[in-house]
Parts: C-alpha cells; structure tokens; sequence
C-alpha cells in the first residue's frame, strides 16, 4: 500500500517565494497541493514551486499547477525525470517557466524574468 503524504513549506526569497513540496502529488493529495499554491501565491508576484521531493505527480496536481499559471510569474524548479516527462505530456512546460535548479529560479525571480 503506497503512503500518500505531501508536505509543503513557503520561504521567502529575493523578489519571491518559493514552496517547497516533498511527497506524492496525486487525487489524495491534490487539494493540499492546491491550497499551498494559492496560499503561497497570494503572498507574491513571484512564486517559485520547487519539485526536488516530488517522485508523482497526476492530474489533479496539474490542474492546480496550471489554474496558478495562470498569473505570471511562476517557475518550477527540481523536476525528477518522472515529473517532467508528465508535465511535458501534460503540456504544462509551456505555460511556466522551468529551471533546473533552485538557485537559476531564485536568480531569475530576481531578475524579474
């Protein structure tokens, strides 16, 4: 039986924030993702969401990922294999910008791109 656990941290960052997330993004764990989107959102223009502890993530999560798209300025960071061929299927690359490492969406926030 797979554990569907999601945990989420909002940090602030130079001309940002970033959310942390570490876990299974899927149908259970959806709205919790969600909330942390919007949640950390409200707080930014720039919002940085950096996927490193994410092994899944499935429709429910791009669905969030893609209603917070919406509004400029949201980067992803830290995408194992796994998520980024899902959202390359899912066509969410682009409508987001996407960096490989935490530190090139941090610079980018900065820079305001």
């Amino acid at each position: 039986m797979t554990t569907w656990m999601l945990e989420t941290v909002v940090d602030a960052v130079p001309g940002g924030a970033i959310l942390t997330v570490r876990g299974r993004i899927g149908r259970v764990t959806a709205a919790r993702f969600s909330d942390a989107l919007r949640n950390a959102r409200r707080e930014t223009s720039c919002l940085i969401v950096d996927l490193t502890g994410v092994d899944y993530i499935s429709g429910p999560g791009i669905s969030a990922l893609v209603e917070t798209a919406g509004a400029q300025g949201l980067i992803l960071c830290g995408l194992r294999e796994a998520v980024r061929n899902t959202l390359d299927l899912a066509g969410v690359n682009g409508l987001v910008r996407i960096e490989e490492t935490r530190e090139a969406a941090i610079e980018a926030c900065k820079a305001g791109r």
